[in-house]
This record gives C-alpha cells, sequence and structure tokens, in this order.
C-alpha cells in the first residue's frame, strides 16, 4: 500500500462559473418528477439565458436531490418567492410546448380527485417524445366542415336543441341499433363546423373505427393503443398543433390537446375499459366531466345502458337527460324472452345444443330467413369447469385445490392453475372418476352448436381472434362479452347463454 505524502501543495479547487440567465423572466416553475407523493408541488429553477426558449408546456432536464429527473415547465416568472439560490436547469429536452395551459389544470384537478400526483396523472396525459416526429413539418389547419342538420337525432324530443346549443352537458340514452357512432359524428360535426374542437373516446379499438370512418366528413384523428409510439406522437402533435379540431380514441384520448374544446363524447362509460390501470387510476369518465366542468365544453356521456354515476349527474342538476320518447322506444327496442334451467331439463331434445325450444326455435327461425344469429357465451376455452358426474362434487386438483378443465373434445383433463394432469382423479366424496362440464366455454359452445345445426356456417370471436364485422347470410356468431362482432344488416337474433355467469361478477355493474 503506497503512503500519500504531503508536499504542502494545496490543490486548484474547480470553480463553477455561474450561467448568465435569461433577461426576460429568469424563473420557471416546473413539475418535477421526483419519485414521492408528498414532494407533489411545483419547484422554481433558473433559467440560464442559453435555455431562454424554456417557455411552459416544454420538457426540461433539471438536478433534484442530486439526481438528474425529468419536468415539465409549468410557467415563467420574474422572480421566485424562494429566498435562498435557484439551481438552473439542466437542459431543454424540446422547445415544443406539449403541455397546455389547460391539460395542466385538468391534470391537476384529476390528481386531487384521485388522490394522486401531477406527474403521474402528466405521464397518462403527455406521451413520450420522439424527436424525429417533432422535425415533420407543420401542416396548415384543416378546413371546417359543414354543420349538419339534424338526421337520427330528430328521435330524441330534445336531440336537434343539443346539436344547436353549445356547452349543453347531456346524459345520452341511446336507442338500440347501429346508428350511434354516425350521430355521435353529427354532435361533433356540429362543434367542429362552430370552429371549436371535440374529443370523443370509447371503449376500444373497434369502437374507434366505426366512429372514425362515420366521421368522414370531418377532418380528425384516431388514438388507438395499436398504432405505436412514434405514431401515436405524430397524430397527437396534429390535434396540439391545431391542425385538426377533432380526435376521436381510447381512455388516453381524453387528454388529447384539442383547441378550444367544445364537446366532450364518452361513449359507454360503464364498461371496464375506461377505467385506468395505472395510478393514479383515473376513469375517463371522471377525467371528461373534470374538462368540461373546467373548461364550460359541453359533455355527451351516451351508452344503451344509464350508469349509477350518469344518473347521479342528472339527478344532482349537473347533467341532462337526453332519452327517446317511449313510444319511439317501444318501437325500436326488440323483444327479449328469458328462459330457466327447468325450461332445460324438460327439454332433453334440447341438451346437445345447451338451448331450450325457445332459443333453439328462435335460432333457427333467423336461419331460415338469411340472417345471423349471435350467441353471446360468458367463458373462453371449452369445457373450464368440471365436476363430478354422479353428485355434481367440483372437481378440484389433487396438488394444489384448483379447478379442473378440459381444452377439447380428446384432452384429458388438468388443472387451470398449475397445468398439472389429473389422468387419475377421483371424487372425494363418492370416488366416481367421470365429469361432467359445469362451465362450458365458447369453444365447445361453437362445437355442440355445429352438430345441432348442420350445414350453418359457425364463427367464434373472442381472445385470439376478435372478429370485426360479420357479414350478411345465415351464420352462427359465437362470442365472448366485448367481442360481439358488428353485423353489416344486423343480427336476426342474439341469444346470452349463462346469464348466471354474467350476474356473478363482484360488481354492483353485474
Amino acid at each position: 500500500m503506497s503512503e500519500q505524502l504531503d508536499l504542502g501543495v494545496t490543490p486548484k479547487k474547480r470553480v463553477r462559473r455561474a450561467q448568465p440567465l435569461a433577461l426576460d423572466r429568469p424563473v420557471a416553475r416546473l413539475a418535477v418528477d421526483t419519485g414521492v407523493a408528498h414532494l407533489d408541488q411545483p419547484f422554481d429553477y433558473a433559467v440560464p439565458a442559453s435555455m431562454a426558449e424554456a417557455e411552459a408546456g416544454c420538457r426540461v432536464r433539471v438536478r433534484f436531490s442530486g439526481r438528474l429527473v425529468d419536468g415539465f415547465v409549468l410557467e415563467r416568472l420574474e422572480e421566485s418567492d424562494h429566498e435562498g439560490t435557484l439551481l438552473a436547469l439542466q437542459s431543454l429536452v424540446s422547445p415544443e410546448q406539449v403541455l397546455t395551459g389547460e391539460v395542466a389544470a385538468l391534470c391537476r384537478a384529476v390528481a386531487d380527485r384521485t388522490a394522486g400526483s401531477l406527474y403521474d396523472v402528466l405521464r397518462l396525459a403527455i406521451p413520450p417524445r420522439h424527436a424525429r416526429v417533432e422535425a415533420e413539418e407543420v401542416k396548415q389547419p384543416a378546413a371546417l366542415p359543414p354543420a349538419p342538420g339534424p338526421a337520427s337525432w330528430d328521435r330524441y324530443p330534445h336531440g336537434p336543441a343539443f346539436l344547436t346549443t353549445p356547452g349543453i352537458r347531456a346524459v345520452w340514452s341511446a336507442l338500440p341499433g347501429p346508428t350511434w357512432p354516425s350521430e355521435v359524428a353529427l354532435a361533433v360535426q356540429a362543434t367542429v363546423a362552430g370552429g371549436r374542437g371535440a374529443v370523443v373516446v370509447v371503449p376500444d379499438a373497434r369502437d374507434v373505427e366505426r366512429v372514425s370512418a362515420a366521421l368522414a366528413e370531418v377532418p380528425h384523428v384516431a388514438l388507438r393503443a395499436d398504432l405505436g409510439p412514434a405514431e401515436w406522437y405524430r397524430r397527437w402533435l396534429r390535434v396540439l398543433r391545431g391542425e385538426v379540431l377533432a380526435v376521436v380514441g381510447t381512455r388516453a384520448a381524453a387528454f388529447a390537446p384539442v383547441r378550444d374544446l367544445g364537446l366532450a363524447v364518452l361513449w359507454d362509460d360503464g364498461d371496464d375499459l375506461h377505467a385506468e390501470p395505472r395510478s393514479p387510476y383515473a376513469h375517463a369518465r371522471e377525467v371528461l366531466v373534470q374538462r368540461t366542468h373546467l373548461t364550460g365544453a359541453g359533455l355527451l356521456l351516451g351508452g344503451f345502458a344509464r350508469t349509477a354515476e350518469g344518473q347521479l349527474l342528472v339527478d344532482s342538476g349537473w347533467a341532462r337527460e337526453l332519452a327517446p320518447a317511449r313510444d319511439v322506444l317501444r318501437s325500436i327496442q326488440p323483444r327479449a324472452e328469458g328462459t330457466s334451467e327447468e325450461d332445460l331439463a324438460r327439454d332433453p331434445a334440447a341438451q346437445a345444443a345447451r338451448l331450450p325450444a325457445l332459443a333453439f326455435k328462435a335460432a333457427r327461425t333467423a336461419l331460415e330467413a338469411g340472417e345471423p344469429v349471435l350467441v353471446q357465451v360468458p367463458r373462453r376455452g371449452y369445457a373450464v369447469s368440471l365436476a363430478c358426474v354422479r353428485d355434481r362434487t367440483p372437481a378440484r386438483c389433487p396438488a394444489c385445490a384448483g379447478p379442473l378443465q378440459v381444452t377439447s373434445g380428446h384432452a384429458v383433463a388438468s388443472c387451470r392453475w398449475c397445468g398439472r394432469i389429473a389422468g387419475d382423479w377421483r371424487c372425494p366424496a363418492c370416488e366416481g372418476r367421470q365429469f361432467r362440464a359445469s362451465v362450458i366455454g365458447s369453444r365447445r359452445t361453437a362445437e355442440e352448436l355445429g352438430r345441432a345445426f348442420p350445414g350453418v356456417p359457425v364463427l367464434t370471436s373472442g381472445r385470439d381472434e376478435v372478429l370485426p364485422t360479420v357479414p350478411t347470410g345465415a351464420r352462427l356468431v359465437v362470442a365472448t362479452p366485448g367481442a360481439e362482432p358488428v353485423a353489416e344488416q344486423g343480427y336476426g337474433a342474439v341469444l346470452l347463454l349463462d346469464p348466471w355467469a354474467l350476474l356473478s361478477r363482484a360488481d354492483l355493474r353485474a
């Protein structure tokens, strides 16, 4: 080990020269990614003259507690109320002002309502930067579309008035049928024709495509999760720069920086996909309610079924009811008939197809008329739950007590949890070795319906492959909830199997 000798020479200290500050508003108030909730507050930093273009809304990098972190400029000030020396901005990431004042106020309101931090909401609202996309040429704003007529909004007593009166907040009970995308498009067109922006939020990408197709006469962008980061940012910048005034997308589109927002539309606010799974778990409905409250814009909260939250907005007087007249609803509403397990037990001829005589007759009548039939099954897979054929004791895995399942007609029973093969299973109550399917999935249902209706094509739509549309003609469509394809000319009949499974959700909305 070498000994360090003191030669009496004092090393020169590295003195960091102070950077000259910006002459105009030398203080920047930032939202900083601190990573801790108790520091959810703005912080002041000095603006060097070399970063004078760091205006409100720009991305910057700063030193915070010895770490280099991201931040957004909220505003530029002449002086700070901090008594100590301010740290200077480390770098200006981009001069693009991606955080508008309206969106910043909205993110603050959403964070306060959901007990979250501002920066967590900003991550949801502002997409990641792509420098190549920012460098692309800025286009001229699109021409405004003509004002539309009321069209199918005539079916609602106050529908035409809603189109022509700005700033109305309404909870819309839509009439059954495939016309809701065109009605949403008419409301958006009426808003954009007046020079104001519109945001449409729908549950999934299929609904985005339907509404986007209906908005053919309105310049707009569609924001979907499958676009990829670069294309998403490109379309998002078109909205930020004012090239288009209308946006349709999934829940992240609720924060889209539309200029001069005049209308926000949310379709089917009871859908689970509107709830953000990341902290602070903001629901798209709450985001749009906050946004329209802050900006004074109109709101259209629509769906075939009204949620408790939507009814609360009506009862409190914050929103108005937009519903059809009872006689119009009765003339359009399809007839609904129910069956029971007793009906199925008294009809052994329909056991093979899991359909009582009433459902079997409805499906056969529609197929003979050349119309498709939708069969909704609450579970995917083949036989997703088994029981003893003698005493109905649930079949459980001997290793982990998980439920046993069968994945095909020729497969051996296996555990849904650990995957262990249960070929030697015995019923703990009666020592029986034979199974019966207590919960049947979509693939087993399609197999049974194919035998019950020979010669009729059977299509499946679920997690593995979701069909967007179904052409006209006699065919059976087996789908899980949320994956039902749209029939071009409508369905001749819709069968909802195993409703007890749909009602078994641990949710008041079941």
